[in-house]
Protein backbone atom coordinates (compact mmCIF):
# COMPACT_ATOMS: atom_id res chain seq x y z
CA UNK A 1 0.00 0.00 0.00
CA UNK A 2 1.43 3.43 -0.93
CA UNK A 3 0.84 6.17 1.62
CA UNK A 4 0.09 9.52 0.01
CA UNK A 5 0.64 12.63 2.25
CA UNK A 6 -0.47 16.10 1.13
CA UNK A 7 2.46 18.36 0.15
CA UNK A 8 1.58 20.97 2.79
CA UNK A 9 1.57 18.42 5.56
CA UNK A 10 4.92 17.01 4.41
CA UNK A 11 6.48 20.51 4.40
CA UNK A 12 5.34 21.15 7.95
CA UNK A 13 6.82 17.89 9.06
CA UNK A 14 10.20 18.76 7.58
CA UNK A 15 10.24 22.24 9.20
CA UNK A 16 9.43 20.73 12.54
CA UNK A 17 12.37 18.39 12.35
CA UNK A 18 14.75 21.18 11.31
CA UNK A 19 13.71 23.48 14.15
CA UNK A 20 14.09 20.92 16.91
CA UNK A 21 17.34 19.64 15.61
CA UNK A 22 16.18 16.08 16.35
CA UNK A 23 18.34 13.66 14.41
CA UNK A 24 15.87 10.84 14.86
CA UNK A 25 13.86 9.91 11.76
CA UNK A 26 10.42 11.55 11.73
CA UNK A 27 7.65 9.08 12.44
CA UNK A 28 4.51 9.39 10.32
CA UNK A 29 1.10 8.28 11.56
CA UNK A 30 0.29 4.67 10.68
CA UNK A 31 -2.36 4.06 8.01
CA UNK A 32 -4.61 2.50 10.59
CA UNK A 33 -4.49 5.66 12.65
CA UNK A 34 -5.43 7.80 9.65
CA UNK A 35 -8.21 5.61 8.17
CA UNK A 36 -10.18 3.76 10.81
CA UNK A 37 -11.68 0.45 9.70
CA UNK A 38 -15.29 1.03 8.62
CA UNK A 39 -17.91 -0.93 10.50
CA UNK A 40 -19.22 -4.05 8.75
CA UNK A 41 -22.45 -3.57 6.79
CA UNK A 42 -25.58 -4.52 8.69
CA UNK A 43 -26.84 -8.04 8.22
CA UNK A 44 -29.89 -8.42 6.01
CA UNK A 45 -32.65 -10.83 6.92
CA UNK A 46 -35.35 -12.20 4.60
CA UNK A 47 -39.01 -12.36 5.52
CA UNK A 48 -40.93 -14.68 3.20
CA UNK A 49 -44.66 -14.56 2.57
CA UNK A 50 -46.49 -16.99 0.27
CA UNK A 51 -49.50 -15.29 -1.29
CA UNK A 52 -52.84 -16.91 -0.56
CA UNK A 53 -55.85 -16.79 -2.85
CA UNK A 54 -57.65 -13.48 -2.54
CA UNK A 55 -54.86 -11.67 -0.67
CA UNK A 56 -54.20 -8.08 -1.68
CA UNK A 57 -50.95 -6.12 -1.72
CA UNK A 58 -52.25 -3.85 1.03
CA UNK A 59 -53.02 -6.71 3.37
CA UNK A 60 -49.62 -8.28 2.77
CA UNK A 61 -47.36 -5.24 3.17
CA UNK A 62 -49.25 -3.70 6.09
CA UNK A 63 -48.00 -6.61 8.20
CA UNK A 64 -44.42 -5.37 7.78
CA UNK A 65 -45.17 -1.66 8.14
CA UNK A 66 -45.08 -0.65 4.46
CA UNK A 67 -47.47 1.39 2.32
CA UNK A 68 -49.07 -0.40 -0.62
CA UNK A 69 -49.70 2.88 -2.44
CA UNK A 70 -46.03 3.88 -2.18
CA UNK A 71 -44.86 0.53 -3.51
CA UNK A 72 -47.37 0.50 -6.39
CA UNK A 73 -46.47 4.06 -7.34
CA UNK A 74 -42.76 3.25 -7.36
CA UNK A 75 -43.28 0.10 -9.44
CA UNK A 76 -45.59 1.81 -11.93
CA UNK A 77 -44.12 1.37 -15.41
CA UNK A 78 -42.23 -1.75 -14.37
CA UNK A 79 -45.06 -3.94 -13.07
CA UNK A 80 -48.48 -3.46 -11.48
CA UNK A 81 -48.04 -4.93 -8.02
CA UNK A 82 -51.81 -5.19 -7.64
CA UNK A 83 -51.63 -8.19 -10.00
CA UNK A 84 -50.31 -10.70 -7.49
CA UNK A 85 -50.71 -14.42 -8.10
CA UNK A 86 -51.57 -16.87 -5.37
CA UNK A 87 -48.84 -19.39 -4.60
CA UNK A 88 -45.91 -17.08 -5.36
CA UNK A 89 -43.62 -15.92 -2.56
CA UNK A 90 -42.89 -12.27 -1.78
CA UNK A 91 -39.51 -11.61 -0.15
CA UNK A 92 -39.04 -8.68 2.23
CA UNK A 93 -35.44 -7.71 2.99
CA UNK A 94 -34.78 -5.96 6.30
CA UNK A 95 -31.48 -4.80 7.81
CA UNK A 96 -30.51 -5.59 11.39
CA UNK A 97 -31.57 -2.80 13.70
CA UNK A 98 -34.27 -1.47 11.37
CA UNK A 99 -38.01 -1.91 11.88
CA UNK A 100 -39.24 -1.99 8.28
CA UNK A 101 -37.95 -3.67 5.09
CA UNK A 102 -35.82 -1.71 2.66
CA UNK A 103 -36.58 -3.95 -0.33
CA UNK A 104 -39.49 -6.01 -1.65
CA UNK A 105 -39.03 -8.78 -4.25
CA UNK A 106 -41.86 -10.34 -6.26
CA UNK A 107 -41.09 -13.15 -8.77
CA UNK A 108 -42.67 -12.85 -12.20
CA UNK A 109 -41.30 -16.24 -13.23
CA UNK A 110 -38.39 -18.48 -12.29
CA UNK A 111 -35.89 -16.16 -14.00
CA UNK A 112 -37.32 -12.65 -13.46
CA UNK A 113 -38.09 -10.71 -10.28
CA UNK A 114 -39.54 -7.26 -9.62
CA UNK A 115 -37.39 -5.44 -7.05
CA UNK A 116 -38.72 -2.35 -5.24
CA UNK A 117 -36.03 -0.80 -3.05
CA UNK A 118 -35.80 2.24 -0.77
CA UNK A 119 -32.77 4.51 -1.19
CA UNK A 120 -32.50 7.83 0.64
CA UNK A 121 -36.17 7.70 1.63
CA UNK A 122 -37.32 7.17 -1.97
CA UNK A 123 -38.60 3.94 -3.51
CA UNK A 124 -37.38 2.82 -6.95
CA UNK A 125 -38.25 -0.27 -8.98
CA UNK A 126 -36.29 -2.48 -11.34
CA UNK A 127 -36.37 -5.92 -12.94
CA UNK A 128 -33.81 -8.45 -11.73
CA UNK A 129 -33.04 -11.18 -14.24
CA UNK A 130 -31.06 -14.25 -13.29
CA UNK A 131 -27.97 -14.76 -15.45
CA UNK A 132 -27.01 -18.42 -15.73
CA UNK A 133 -23.81 -20.09 -16.85
CA UNK A 134 -24.63 -22.28 -19.84
CA UNK A 135 -23.01 -25.58 -20.77
CA UNK A 136 -23.85 -28.06 -23.49
CA UNK A 137 -24.62 -31.68 -22.66
CA UNK A 138 -26.16 -34.69 -24.34
CA UNK A 139 -29.13 -36.50 -22.84
CA UNK A 140 -31.04 -39.46 -24.16
CA UNK A 141 -33.96 -41.60 -23.05
CA UNK A 142 -36.32 -44.27 -24.31
CA UNK A 143 -40.08 -43.86 -24.23
CA UNK A 144 -41.87 -46.86 -22.73
CA UNK A 145 -45.40 -45.46 -22.56
CA UNK A 146 -45.54 -41.65 -22.76
CA UNK A 147 -43.09 -38.88 -23.57
CA UNK A 148 -44.09 -37.14 -20.36
CA UNK A 149 -43.31 -40.11 -18.13
CA UNK A 150 -39.99 -40.97 -19.80
CA UNK A 151 -38.75 -37.38 -19.85
CA UNK A 152 -39.77 -36.71 -16.24
CA UNK A 153 -37.87 -39.81 -15.13
CA UNK A 154 -34.73 -38.33 -16.69
CA UNK A 155 -35.05 -35.12 -14.70
CA UNK A 156 -36.91 -32.92 -17.21
CA UNK A 157 -39.49 -30.63 -15.67
CA UNK A 158 -42.93 -29.95 -17.10
CA UNK A 159 -41.78 -26.82 -18.93
CA UNK A 160 -38.82 -28.74 -20.40
CA UNK A 161 -41.12 -31.47 -21.70
CA UNK A 162 -43.54 -28.99 -23.24
CA UNK A 163 -40.65 -27.25 -24.98
CA UNK A 164 -39.34 -30.56 -26.29
CA UNK A 165 -42.79 -31.58 -27.52
CA UNK A 166 -43.22 -28.24 -29.29
CA UNK A 167 -40.13 -28.94 -31.41
CA UNK A 168 -41.86 -31.86 -33.16
CA UNK A 169 -45.54 -30.94 -32.77
CA UNK A 170 -45.74 -30.23 -36.49
CA UNK A 171 -44.54 -33.73 -37.41
CA UNK A 172 -45.74 -36.10 -34.69
CA UNK A 173 -48.97 -36.27 -32.76
CA UNK A 174 -47.83 -37.35 -29.31
CA UNK A 175 -51.35 -38.63 -28.59
CA UNK A 176 -51.49 -41.19 -31.38
CA UNK A 177 -48.22 -41.57 -33.25
CA UNK A 178 -45.60 -41.97 -30.52
CA UNK A 179 -44.85 -45.67 -29.99
CA UNK A 180 -43.22 -47.56 -27.12
CA UNK A 181 -39.50 -47.89 -27.79
CA UNK A 182 -39.17 -44.44 -29.38
CA UNK A 183 -35.92 -42.73 -28.41
CA UNK A 184 -34.93 -39.11 -27.88
CA UNK A 185 -31.34 -37.85 -28.11
CA UNK A 186 -30.72 -34.19 -27.47
CA UNK A 187 -27.93 -31.65 -27.16
CA UNK A 188 -29.34 -29.26 -24.60
CA UNK A 189 -28.24 -26.24 -22.62
CA UNK A 190 -27.71 -26.98 -18.95
CA UNK A 191 -27.99 -23.81 -16.88
CA UNK A 192 -25.93 -23.35 -13.73
CA UNK A 193 -26.18 -20.79 -10.95
CA UNK A 194 -23.29 -20.32 -8.53
CA UNK A 195 -21.74 -23.52 -9.81
CA UNK A 196 -24.82 -25.66 -9.21
CA UNK A 197 -27.13 -27.10 -11.84
CA UNK A 198 -30.38 -25.12 -11.89
CA UNK A 199 -32.40 -26.27 -14.90
CA UNK A 200 -32.36 -27.15 -18.57
CA UNK A 201 -32.30 -24.43 -21.19
CA UNK A 202 -33.05 -24.67 -24.91
CA UNK A 203 -32.77 -27.94 -26.80
CA UNK A 204 -30.06 -27.15 -29.37
CA UNK A 205 -30.35 -30.32 -31.43
CA UNK A 206 -32.84 -33.15 -31.02
CA UNK A 207 -33.26 -36.48 -32.77
CA UNK A 208 -36.53 -38.34 -32.27
CA UNK A 209 -36.58 -41.93 -33.54
CA UNK A 210 -40.10 -43.33 -33.74
CA UNK A 211 -41.45 -46.36 -35.66
CA UNK A 212 -38.41 -46.47 -37.93
CA UNK A 213 -38.51 -42.76 -38.73
CA UNK A 214 -35.88 -40.25 -37.59
CA UNK A 215 -36.80 -36.61 -37.07
CA UNK A 216 -33.98 -34.11 -36.52
CA UNK A 217 -34.43 -30.56 -35.24
CA UNK A 218 -31.56 -28.04 -35.15
CA UNK A 219 -31.93 -24.73 -33.34
CA UNK A 220 -30.87 -21.64 -35.29
CA UNK A 221 -31.01 -17.88 -34.67
CA UNK A 222 -30.72 -15.80 -37.83
CA UNK A 223 -29.12 -12.41 -38.40
CA UNK A 224 -32.39 -10.68 -37.43
CA UNK A 225 -32.53 -12.46 -34.07
CA UNK A 226 -35.41 -14.76 -35.06
CA UNK A 227 -35.09 -18.31 -33.75
CA UNK A 228 -36.59 -21.60 -34.81
CA UNK A 229 -35.95 -25.29 -35.43
CA UNK A 230 -34.94 -26.72 -38.79
CA UNK A 231 -34.18 -30.14 -40.24
CA UNK A 232 -30.67 -31.08 -41.34
CA UNK A 233 -31.22 -29.39 -44.73
CA UNK A 234 -32.30 -26.10 -43.21
CA UNK A 235 -36.04 -26.56 -43.83
CA UNK A 236 -38.20 -25.22 -40.98
CA UNK A 237 -39.73 -27.86 -38.74
CA UNK A 238 -42.60 -25.47 -38.24
CA UNK A 239 -45.41 -26.17 -40.66
CA UNK A 240 -48.60 -24.42 -41.59
CA UNK A 241 -50.56 -26.74 -39.25
CA UNK A 242 -50.14 -28.35 -35.86
CA UNK A 243 -50.71 -32.08 -35.96
CA UNK A 244 -53.13 -31.91 -33.01
CA UNK A 245 -55.36 -29.23 -31.43
CA UNK A 246 -54.56 -30.63 -27.95
CA UNK A 247 -50.91 -31.03 -26.95
CA UNK A 248 -51.45 -33.95 -24.53
CA UNK A 249 -54.63 -36.04 -24.43
CA UNK A 250 -55.91 -39.42 -25.57
CA UNK A 251 -57.60 -40.38 -28.84
CA UNK A 252 -60.93 -42.03 -28.12
CA UNK A 253 -62.01 -42.51 -31.73
CA UNK A 254 -60.08 -42.17 -34.95
CA UNK A 255 -60.99 -41.23 -38.51
CA UNK A 256 -63.29 -44.00 -39.77
CA UNK A 257 -65.81 -43.62 -42.64
CA UNK A 258 -67.61 -46.83 -41.46
CA UNK A 259 -67.73 -46.30 -37.71
CA UNK A 260 -70.76 -47.49 -35.69
CA UNK A 261 -72.18 -44.37 -34.03
CA UNK A 262 -72.47 -44.82 -30.21
CA UNK A 263 -75.54 -42.54 -29.89
CA UNK A 264 -77.47 -43.27 -33.11
CA UNK A 265 -76.69 -47.01 -32.88
CA UNK A 266 -76.06 -47.37 -36.60
CA UNK A 267 -73.13 -47.07 -39.02
CA UNK A 268 -72.23 -43.47 -39.67
CA UNK A 269 -68.98 -42.00 -41.06
CA UNK A 270 -66.64 -40.56 -38.43
CA UNK A 271 -64.94 -37.90 -40.48
CA UNK A 272 -62.52 -36.73 -37.84
CA UNK A 273 -60.63 -37.62 -34.67
CA UNK A 274 -62.01 -37.56 -31.13
CA UNK A 275 -59.70 -36.45 -28.32
CA UNK A 276 -60.80 -37.28 -24.80
CA UNK A 277 -59.95 -34.53 -22.32
CA UNK A 278 -61.49 -32.91 -19.22
CA UNK A 279 -64.07 -30.18 -19.60
CA UNK A 280 -62.34 -26.82 -19.84
CA UNK A 281 -59.16 -28.08 -21.54
CA UNK A 282 -57.93 -25.32 -23.92
CA UNK A 283 -58.31 -25.99 -27.66
CA UNK A 284 -55.73 -24.59 -30.10
CA UNK A 285 -56.32 -23.53 -33.69
CA UNK A 286 -54.09 -25.90 -35.64
CA UNK A 287 -53.40 -23.26 -38.27
CA UNK A 288 -53.82 -19.57 -38.99
CA UNK A 289 -56.96 -18.53 -40.81
CA UNK A 290 -60.41 -16.94 -40.65
CA UNK A 291 -63.31 -18.15 -38.50
CA UNK A 292 -66.20 -18.92 -40.85
CA UNK A 293 -68.55 -20.42 -38.25
CA UNK A 294 -68.78 -19.82 -34.50
CA UNK A 295 -71.80 -20.97 -32.53
CA UNK A 296 -74.18 -23.91 -32.15
CA UNK A 297 -74.37 -26.39 -35.01
CA UNK A 298 -76.87 -29.18 -34.36
CA UNK A 299 -75.28 -32.42 -33.15
CA UNK A 300 -71.85 -30.75 -33.15
CA UNK A 301 -72.97 -28.56 -30.25
CA UNK A 302 -70.80 -25.49 -29.82
CA UNK A 303 -68.77 -25.49 -32.98
CA UNK A 304 -66.00 -23.50 -34.68
CA UNK A 305 -64.85 -23.83 -38.28
CA UNK A 306 -61.72 -22.11 -39.64
CA UNK A 307 -60.85 -21.51 -43.27
CA UNK A 308 -57.06 -21.72 -43.78
CA UNK A 309 -54.92 -20.46 -46.68
CA UNK A 310 -54.92 -22.80 -49.65
CA UNK A 311 -57.32 -25.74 -49.91
CA UNK A 312 -57.57 -26.41 -46.16
CA UNK A 313 -60.16 -26.00 -43.41
CA UNK A 314 -60.57 -27.35 -39.87
CA UNK A 315 -63.42 -27.63 -37.35
CA UNK A 316 -63.85 -28.18 -33.62
CA UNK A 317 -67.03 -29.69 -32.13
CA UNK A 318 -68.75 -30.26 -28.74
CA UNK A 319 -66.96 -27.28 -27.17
CA UNK A 320 -67.80 -26.11 -23.68
CA UNK A 321 -66.97 -22.49 -24.48
CA UNK A 322 -66.05 -20.52 -27.60
CA UNK A 323 -63.51 -17.69 -27.47
CA UNK A 324 -63.57 -16.48 -31.08
CA UNK A 325 -66.24 -14.70 -33.10
CA UNK A 326 -67.42 -15.35 -36.60
CA UNK A 327 -65.16 -13.51 -39.06
CA UNK A 328 -62.23 -13.25 -36.66
CA UNK A 329 -58.65 -13.86 -37.79
CA UNK A 330 -56.80 -16.41 -35.67
CA UNK A 331 -53.15 -17.37 -35.34
CA UNK A 332 -51.72 -20.86 -35.25
CA UNK A 333 -51.83 -22.13 -31.66
CA UNK A 334 -54.32 -19.49 -30.51
CA UNK A 335 -56.84 -20.71 -27.92
CA UNK A 336 -60.24 -20.71 -29.63
CA UNK A 337 -62.30 -22.40 -26.89
CA UNK A 338 -62.42 -25.24 -24.40
CA UNK A 339 -63.32 -28.93 -24.45
CA UNK A 340 -66.90 -29.80 -23.50
CA UNK A 341 -69.76 -32.19 -24.20
CA UNK A 342 -72.34 -30.08 -26.02
CA UNK A 343 -74.49 -31.43 -28.84
CA UNK A 344 -74.66 -35.15 -29.60
CA UNK A 345 -71.94 -36.28 -27.21
CA UNK A 346 -71.53 -39.05 -24.64
CA UNK A 347 -68.89 -37.22 -22.58
CA UNK A 348 -66.27 -34.47 -22.62
CA UNK A 349 -64.16 -34.65 -25.78
CA UNK A 350 -63.14 -32.71 -28.86
CA UNK A 351 -64.22 -33.84 -32.31
CA UNK A 352 -61.62 -32.46 -34.75
CA UNK A 353 -62.18 -32.46 -38.51
CA UNK A 354 -59.92 -31.45 -41.39
CA UNK A 355 -60.75 -30.69 -45.04
CA UNK A 356 -58.64 -30.53 -48.18
CA UNK A 357 -60.29 -29.22 -51.33
CA UNK A 358 -63.67 -29.49 -49.60
CA UNK A 359 -63.31 -33.19 -48.74
CA UNK A 360 -62.80 -34.77 -45.34
CA UNK A 361 -59.29 -36.16 -44.80
CA UNK A 362 -57.68 -37.92 -41.85
CA UNK A 363 -56.02 -35.09 -39.88
CA UNK A 364 -53.58 -37.52 -38.27
CA UNK A 365 -52.11 -38.94 -41.48
CA UNK A 366 -52.38 -36.25 -44.14
CA UNK A 367 -49.03 -34.83 -45.30
CA UNK A 368 -49.05 -31.21 -44.22
CA UNK A 369 -47.35 -28.41 -46.17
CA UNK A 370 -43.89 -27.39 -44.96
CA UNK A 371 -42.90 -23.77 -44.34
CA UNK A 372 -39.85 -21.81 -45.41
CA UNK A 373 -36.21 -22.84 -45.84
CA UNK A 374 -33.28 -20.91 -44.41
CA UNK A 375 -31.78 -18.25 -46.67
CA UNK A 376 -28.50 -19.20 -48.31
CA UNK A 377 -26.73 -16.48 -46.29
CA UNK A 378 -27.67 -18.37 -43.08
CA UNK A 379 -26.54 -21.82 -44.18
CA UNK A 380 -22.86 -21.42 -43.26
CA UNK A 381 -23.45 -20.68 -39.57
CA UNK A 382 -26.36 -23.14 -39.46
CA UNK A 383 -24.23 -25.89 -40.99
CA UNK A 384 -21.36 -25.34 -38.55
CA UNK A 385 -23.63 -25.75 -35.52
CA UNK A 386 -25.51 -28.65 -37.12
CA UNK A 387 -22.31 -30.60 -37.79
CA UNK A 388 -20.97 -30.00 -34.27
CA UNK A 389 -24.20 -30.99 -32.54
CA UNK A 390 -24.81 -34.01 -34.77
CA UNK A 391 -21.32 -35.27 -33.89
CA UNK A 392 -22.28 -35.00 -30.24
CA UNK A 393 -25.56 -36.85 -30.83
CA UNK A 394 -23.67 -39.56 -32.71
CA UNK A 395 -21.13 -39.89 -29.89
CA UNK A 396 -18.17 -38.58 -31.89
CA UNK A 397 -17.31 -35.76 -29.50
CA UNK A 398 -15.70 -37.14 -26.36
CA UNK A 399 -16.54 -36.18 -22.82
CA UNK A 400 -19.93 -34.65 -23.68
CA UNK A 401 -22.53 -37.38 -23.33
CA UNK A 402 -24.56 -37.34 -20.16
CA UNK A 403 -27.57 -39.58 -19.76
CA UNK A 404 -28.18 -38.86 -16.09
CA UNK A 405 -29.09 -35.44 -14.69
CA UNK A 406 -26.32 -33.83 -12.61
CA UNK A 407 -26.61 -33.58 -8.84
CA UNK A 408 -29.14 -31.03 -7.79
CA UNK A 409 -31.41 -31.41 -10.83
CA UNK A 410 -35.11 -31.12 -10.33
Amino acid sequence: MTLRIPALALGLAVVSVACTGNDDEATLPSPSAQTPTPPPPPKVHDILHTIEKGETLGAIVSNVGLSASELRSAANGVYDLAKLRAGRTVTFKIRSGESTPHAVLYPLDEDTTVRVERTNDAWTASIDKIIYDSREAVRDFTIKSTLWGAAAKEGLRGSDIMQLASVFEFDVDFNTELKAGATVNMVVEELYLDGRFAKLGRPLAVRLSNSGNDYVAIHHTDANGDSGYFDAKGVARKKAFLRSPLPFSRVTSGFNPRRFHPVLKKPRPHNGTDFGAPTGTPIRATGAGKVVFSGRNGGHGKFVKIDHPGPYASSYSHMNSIRVKNGARVKQGQIIGTVGSTGMSTGPHLHYQFWKNGRFVNPMTIKLPRNQKLASSEMKSFGANRDLWMEQLNGVASGVAMTEPPNGSQ
